[in-house]
């Protein structure tokens, strides 16, 4: 297998989707960033939508609901409320380590503009799926 790269061994049609897409990136974020300027609430939702017994194979499966934290960054905008759900808390320090990281933008306003909303649901169905 020397010598294969990544690019001959996916079909070239696949190939070209992907670097379309990506080439769309840069624009669609943009345009993500202009309309952030008004009041804004945000509602995420992390729910894995995968076969749950495939899933339970996954040592720390319960930490994928934190992949999308960099969703913190909107709350830059002082007009946006985000409020961010899971089935288990999130360690208040991992927080805190993604509301340090917004530019200009002093925690304590960032927070209190943050709501963490928990189930405190460990079972094996979809977050989307508890109530």
């Amino acid at each position: 297998m020397q010598g294969l790269t990544v690019s001959s061994a996916i079909h070239p049609e696949r190939l070209e989707q992907f670097h379309q897409l990506q080439g769309q990136l840069q624009n669609r974020w943009r345009s993500v960033d202009r309309d952030d300027a008004g009041d804004c609430d945000i509602l995420v939702v992390p729910s894995l939508s995968l076969d749950q017994q495939e899933l339970q194979k996954v040592k720390g499966v319960h930490y994928y609901e934190e992949r999308l934290l960099f969703s913190l960054i909107r709350l830059r905008n002082p007009r946006t409320r985000l409020i961010y759900i899971t089935s288990q808390p999130i360690h208040p320090s991992v927080i805190d380590y993604y509301l340090q990281l917004l530019p200009g933008i002093p925690f304590s306003h960032a927070r209190e503009r943050l709501l963490l909303f928990c189930t405190y649901d460990s079972s094996d169905k979809a977050l989307s799926q508890k109530s």
